[in-house]
């Protein structure tokens, strides 16, 4: 998980994640020297995080950096049902082409 807060948040305190914990009621400070970051979850919701604890805290979550993360997974479906009907349609013509000369 450190990996990919510091990939996505850049460098930081991991400490300062701790002293947070649970806390619903935190409240972050935006550092206008941090660049805002959008962040998504795996149902899509998106969140602009402002400084570096607000993002490593999202990450930390479950949060991602990137659309094509959440979306991976419907992409590889929508792939292999069209792979599926392509062959589908090549077996059933094929079929009809051999039971029709052999009718002949």
């Amino acid at each position: 998980m450190e990996d990919e807060i510091f990939g996505i948040c850049g460098n930081g305190s991991l400490s300062e994640l701790e002293f947070i914990g649970n806390d619903p009621n935190f409240v972050f400070v935006n550092d206008v020297n941090f660049p805002t970051i959008i962040l998504f979850n795996e149902q899509g919701s998106i969140v602009n995080v402002n400084s570096w604890i607000e993002c490593a805290n999202y990450v930390n979550g479950g949060w991602f950096d990137n659309v094509y993360d959440f979306i991976n997974a419907e992409k590889y479906v929508f792939f292999a049902s069209i792979t599926f009907l392509i062959f589908y349609k090549m077996i059933t013509r094929l079929k009809k082409k051999v039971s029709g000369h052999e009718t002949h």
